[in-house]
């Protein structure tokens, strides 16, 4: 009897080790269960021996993961930059979305388009304090909204100019006084060359030192070398912002005849169709030379000084459905949030935030001309 007990309390002992399957590591650190958690260890390399258990890559492998490691370690913290890995419950590459295997805060930690060196939340609070800071933006600008419209309509449902006025001074500031320079230096037409004189080369160089001196675009570009976007010299990165926006290339037909800057900031006439036109300063001029119609609007979003407008136009007579704006802010932040955005969202919408919080976006476009990435177009948006 004294032997058939022992036997059973042997086999016992025996099915109980075999159901837990203890570890060596655990094994060593005694106890069998990993009974601790992993919150706050999640992506931690190598082994804790002062827990029980683990919340490594390799504890699958091992099993001696914690209990909730597949709860508690579905994120990409840490992990934005990864590849593809099977040891770990859910993925951060940018291939995840295409075999739903993404971990869930993936589009927070690294962004919605993949590649993980800017976050959204980055972006937001980025753009946010840039339009707090922006102390060129032109304060005291009465709109008149008048009636809504809709995207094809080309009936005039707002009989009077959007803008009602304008301060005396609106556009004494420095940033500002440099752009109006460069408004006569490119014709409208994106079908005729542009022959850029050295006048006009000076004037470029005094807009870009400009808006580099500014604590806006300053910011912009810290952020961007902190997250390898742009060099750290600042004559470097001058030059970039040169190519990008000021350099010339071809919208069709040969012709090197439009460029980023004109784009986004001018617009341009392409036969009887408008290209781009985003640029509040030029559209109020142009709507008190009577060349731009002001025909309602689809959507308007206040971000505390400033405000995106997206509306129909017709300039000049040429009719455009849908376009936007961004009324009262500085050249600076402007350029400065739509470089952000054509380098860390391109081709996408990039999320924003203005002053107050007010969420909202830049589409930004690129355009391959000659072997360089020019800015195609960029706009505000929601």
């Amino acid at each position: 009897m004294m032997k058939l007990l022992a036997l059973t309390i042997l086999v016992v002992t025996i099915g109980s080790l075999v159901e837990a399957k203890p570890s060596f590591r655990q094994l060593v650190l005694g106890g069998g269960k990993a009974d601790d958690s992993c919150v706050g260890r999640c992506g931690i390399a190598g082994t804790d021996l002062t827990k029980p258990c683990q919340c490594n890559p390799s504890c699958q492998t091992y099993n001696d993961c914690c209990a909730d490691f597949i709860a508690v370690c579905n994120t990409c913290d840490g992990r934005c930059t990864a590849g593809y890995d099977t040891k770990w419950p859910c993925q951060c590459n940018a291939d995840c979305s295409n075999f739903n295997n993404c971990c869930p805060d993936k589009p927070d930690l690294c962004g919605g388009t993949g590649g993980g060196a800017v976050t959204d939340a980055e972006l937001k609070a980025l753009s946010q304090q840039l339009h707090i800071d922006d102390v060129n933006a032109v304060k005291g600008i009465v709109l008149n909204m008048q009636s809504t419209t809709t995207s094809g309509s080309t009936t005039d449902k707002a009989p009077l100019p959007l803008f009602s006025s304008v301060p005396a001074d609106a556009f004494s500031g420095p940033t500002i006084s440099a752009l109006l320079a460069l408004f006569d230096n490119y014709d409208e037409n994106c079908k005729v060359t542009e022959d850029i004189t050295a006048e006009e080369q000076t004037e470029n160089d005094a807009f870009l030192d400009a808006i580099l001196a500014t604590s806006v675009f300053q910011q912009a570009h810290q952020f961007l070398v902190s997250k390898g976007l742009a060099d750290a010299d600042i004559a470097v990165f001058k030059e970039y912002l040169r190519l990008i926006w000021m350099g010339q290339y071809n919208r069709g037909g040969g012709i090197e005849g439009s460029s980023g800057l004109e784009h986004v900031f001018l617009g341009e006439k392409n036969g009887n169709s408008i290209s781009g036109y985003h640029g509040w300063i030029k559209y109020y001029r142009d709507e008190l030379a009577g060349k731009m119609n002001y025909l309602g609007y689809m959507v308007k979003l206040d971000l505390g000084v400033s405000s995106v407008i997206e509306m129909p136009m017709s300039w000049d007579g040429i009719y455009k459905s849908i376009s936007s704006i961004s009324v009262s802010g500085s050249p600076e932040i402007e350029l400065a949030l739509a470089t952000v955005c054509f380098l860390a969202r391109p081709n996408a919408k990039c999320p924003l935030s203005g002053a107050d919080g007010t969420a909202y976006a830049y589409q930004t476009y690129t355009l391959a001309y000659n072997g360089n990435t020019y800015v195609g177009s960029a706009y505000p948006t929601y």
